[in-house]
């Protein structure tokens, strides 16, 4: 029987297919986000400040949002200019910029929609620290009006040369999941090493892994 959820993750994976064609950013369910907004004048040492405050790894509010791996705030102040080949008359840049960059991984249904569903997630789940970083930006509309903010981040996305995705279809959970039931799997095994030996206890063992196993991908 089909369900409704099948259906969506079925018409998920035909959209993604056919904009997987077209878009250089996707890679199946993956999408990788770039975007560079220009930093108001004399506004980059205040956001700098606004950056490091920020906690890493499960403290850091990117770490509210869906379906994202990775993520990170960038300020560029310059150009580097100090590797073999550059340019002897190098460009210069008008103005210091705020790179942010994204991986991400969405079910079916939502992968399709990427980045709109992304940028509207980062409005949702984390708009003061939003709010917080894109002010000290050129443009910026607030957080408040939600497509304003969208097609803010819209319009400073640049497409990427080259995306790299080992595991297209696999989300964030679905990774951590993976994760957990090695790490488990790994653990049990340090246990129960005794009875692994030879015949003894086999029926202790298979007991006691059908019950342990029972809490590593939850």
């Amino acid at each position: 029987m089909t369900t409704p959820s099948s259906l969506l993750a079925a018409v998920g994976r035909i959209a993604a297919a056919a904009l997987g064609a077209t878009s250089v950013n996707r890679r199946g369910n993956s999408y990788a986000v770039t975007l560079i907004t220009p930093i108001l004048p004399d506004a980059s040492d205040e956001l700098r400040d606004v950056l490091r405050g920020f906690k890493l790894g499960s403290g850091s509010p990117l770490a509210k949002v869906p379906d994202v791996h990775f993520a990170r705030w960038v300020v560029i102040d310059r150009l580097r200019l100090d590797w073999p080949g550059a340019p002897k008359r190098p460009s210069r840049l008008r103005s210091q910029y705020l790179l942010f960059s994204a991986d991400l991984t969405a079910p079916a249904y939502r992968a399709a929609c990427l980045p709109g569903t992304f940028f509207r997630d980062l409005a949702h789940h984390i708009p003061d620290e939003c709010d917080a970083v894109w002010k000290h930006c050129m443009n910026f509309p607030g957080v408040d009006e939600v497509d304003h903010f969208v097609k803010y981040l819209s319009h400073s996305q640049i497409d990427i040369d080259l995306y790299y995705a080992a595991f297209p279809d696999l989300t964030p959970s679905d990774i951590s999941r993976a994760i957990n039931v090695r790490q488990g799997f790994a653990q049990f095994v340090l246990q129960h090493q005794d009875a692994l030996v030879g015949d003894r206890g086999h029926d202790t063992l298979k007991a006691a892994y059908i019950k342990e196993s029972a809490s590593w991908a939850v």
